[in-house]
């Protein structure tokens, strides 16, 4: 009797246990690239570009030399960014002895635009702040408008699709001093001299490029979208996360709130992408650390630019940005050379870039003019998901740090992995609705310590696939078995 009494019990206490407990949807070591479109249309993943405006009282030269120039474009057409930001301001470059002189812009700003329209590359361009207070300056406005005007109309650069005006207006630094409705009179003002220039149609005011770093200021968005209208065609934010939001995954949560609050028909970009970190938290201490230790560093640096581990980092955010439908982001930034701090001729420099192009001729160090670790993994998530790639959706196995993205063009395809956890994962890659992918190229990096990691370049310090000419055969389920170590990146892809 108590074997026939127990037993329905014992049914009962595990049917509960699992109606209260459901299986995760992928317990197994599956990877799978969905056949679900996240993001019909990519825009890409690119860099903070401009500034040199320092360059004059550094070197005597308005412009950088001829080999810098040659150096500079040749990294970043291996990069090949879909999308640039770049940012002016009246005094860098359009403003002599108080009069409206756009030719000021000749010797640098010209020459990146040259390149972008060139090169095809899409850029978001902007004032870093306005004039006048707590009011703002008409006759500033005007002189604005008119040099946006002149780009467009005179200089005929189809390149600028963005107008960004006023570089993280709800932060005290910024000359809004963080007062949204100072800020929505600004657009609304800008946008009437843009229509009354006939340039409305021609670009997209983009905003509010709030700095954030929770989830709090999401107001920004929903009030822009309900005031600004029509006016505002494009949305943006810009994010600093430490390395714990982004290697457990919380950053992704972040992100998406600002996502879902900005209207699902307008492209919504990550404007500023870097790291900070916590003061007290071991990597804060070495950064301030390192920061003392070089002259030339601002407190306004991140020195883990130096260091491998920061290019699994920046992967790891990307494709999170990625998969919670970004447009596109944009780094911060490419290099040391760009910004100071302090104005004038301050050699205190905002240590960020991939590089410091002005190493040898003002820096004391030719060694800093290198590519640095972190363009690895960058460039090439830049390179291979160009400008209108379909973004796909992926099914990830429960494994700390592990996170993947996909994208397709014109029948070729890009899979990029990273691994942000320090432990070793054997996955087994699968792909709805596709059979199979050819003449795959597979790169792969791993970090290593300080600045030395597994993966292979070439003379420039380019990256080289490791495989070449691979196929991954998907049929009857069928599946590409990956050990994906700790601190790791892989990237697959058949594009050219």
């Amino acid at each position: 009797m108590k074997k026939i009494i127990l037993l329905p019990i014992l049914l009962l206490c595990v049917f509960c246990s699992k109606t209260n407990n459901p299986e995760p949807t992928n317990t197994r070591n599956d990877l799978i690239i969905k056949s679900t479109v996240i993001n019909q249309s990519f825009v890409g993943n690119g860099v903070q570009w401009g500034g040199y405006d320092i360059l004059n009282s550094w070197t005597g030269s308005p412009t950088l030399s001829v080999s810098d120039w040659d150096k500079l474009f040749n990294r970043v057409r291996f990069m090949r960014p879909p999308l640039v930001r770049i940012m002016v301001s009246a005094g860098w470059n359009y403003i002599i002895n108080n009069q409206y002189d756009p030719t000021k812009s000749e010797q640098v700003l010209v020459k990146i635009l040259d390149f972008c329209q060139a090169e095809g590359i899409s850029v978001m361009f902007g004032e870093w702040g306005h004039l006048g207070g707590t009011t703002i300056d008409t006759d500033w406005l005007e002189k604005s408008s008119k040099f946006l005007e002149w780009l467009i109309n005179t200089k005929r650069y189809t390149c600028i699709k963005y107008f960004n005006m006023v570089n993280e207006p709800n932060g005290d630094w910024s000359s809004i001093k963080g007062s949204y409705a100072l800020w929505k009179t600004l657009i609304e003002q800008f946008h009437a001299k843009l229509t009354e220039k006939g340039l409305s149609s021609k670009i997209k005011i983009i905003g509010p490029d709030i700095a954030i770093w929770d989830k709090n200021s999401t107001s920004w968005v929903t009030n822009a979208n309900f005031d600004l209208g029509t006016k505002l065609g494009a949305y943006d934010i810009h994010t600093y996360p430490t390395d714990e939001d982004v290697r457990s995954g919380t950053y992704q949560g972040i992100v998406k709130a600002y996502k879902d609050a900005a209207p699902a028909s307008k492209e919504m970009i990550m404007g500023e992408l870097g790291f900070k970190y916590q003061a007290s938290s071991v990597l804060g201490k070495e950064n301030i650390q390192r920061i003392a230790a070089d002259k030339y560093a601002s407190d306004d640096s991140n020195m883990f630019v130096f260091d491998a581990f920061y290019g699994i980092d920046v992967a790891d955010a990307l494709i999170q940005n990625m998969l919670t439908g970004y447009s596109g982001n944009i780094l911060w930034d490419m290099d040391d050379a760009m910004y100071n701090i302090d104005g004038g001729s301050s050699t205190k420099l905002k240590r960020w870039g991939f590089w410091n192009i002005l190493g040898s001729e003002k820096f004391e160090k030719p060694a800093d003019e290198n590519i640095r670790p972190w363009f690895y993994t960058t460039s090439l998530l830049c390179r291979y998901f160009p400008q209108g790639t379909r973004i796909f959706d992926v099914s990830l196995p429960q494994k700390i740090g592990l996170r993947a993205i996909a994208g397709e063009l014109n029948g070729n395809y890009t899979i990029a992995i990273v691994n942000s956890n320090y432990t070793s994962y054997d996955i087994n890659l699968k792909m709805e609705g596709v059979t199979m992918l050819s003449s795959m190229n597979m790169y792969k990096y791993i970090s290593g310590s300080a600045a030395s990691f597994t993966g292979k370049t070439d003379a420039s310090g380019y990256a080289l696939p490791e495989e070449t000419n691979t196929t991954l055969d998907f049929q009857n389920d069928k599946s590409k078995i990956l050990t994906i170590p700790g601190q790791s990146f892989f990237l697959l892809t058949n594009m050219k």
